[in-house]
């Protein structure tokens, strides 16, 4: 299966189901996705299909070190209106709504930041928001890793830390 095909399932289905592995800890809690086919896949496909990411939880207080050195990859994943309005310091408007139309432009930013061992965050507006499991699901099946801030904006907001 090439990258293609899967990029176009992932759009496809909207988004993958997050399992949490585990009870809470202390520090990040990690997500995974779960395979959405059931059965065998043979070696040849599976070879080809690209390993699966992972997405992280980060708290603020973790956050906050990488957003200030710029060696994160930070998206804003809330519609383009609200980050017109406000947003955290060097994050870069993703809106959901537009994940299939940017992604080409995107996955480049995210391949170079992996490559640079720097990680790619994704926030949207507060801990009711799906948007930023949605994106991070779709970017977790084509075989990226990436952390959700906790809270989103909110909590970025709550901290009365600065906006651009």
């Amino acid at each position: 299966m090439t990258a293609a095909a899967i990029r176009s399932i992932a759009l496809a289905c909207g988004s993958a189901a997050l399992v949490c592995c585990g009870p809470p800890t202390t520090g990040p809690a990690r997500l995974s996705s779960r395979p959405a086919a059931a059965g065998p896949v043979a070696p040849a496909a599976q070879s080809a299909t690209p390993k699966p990411g992972t997405i992280t939880r980060i708290p603020l207080a973790a956050f906050f070190p990488l957003q200030q050195s710029t060696t994160a990859l930070i998206y804003d994943v809330r519609p383009g209106f609200f980050y017109g309005l406000g947003h955290i310091p060097g994050a870069r408007s993703w809106p959901k709504s537009q994940f299939s139309a940017q992604l080409a432009s995107r996955e480049a930013e995210i391949r170079s930041a992996q490559l640079a061992k720097h990680p790619v965050i994704l926030y949207c507006t507060d801990p009711a928001c799906p948007d930023s499991n949605k994106v991070a699901a779709l970017l977790v099946a084509l075989g990226y890793s990436v952390s959700i801030l906790d809270g989103g904006y909110a909590t970025w907001k709550a901290a009365e830390l600065p906006t651009e």
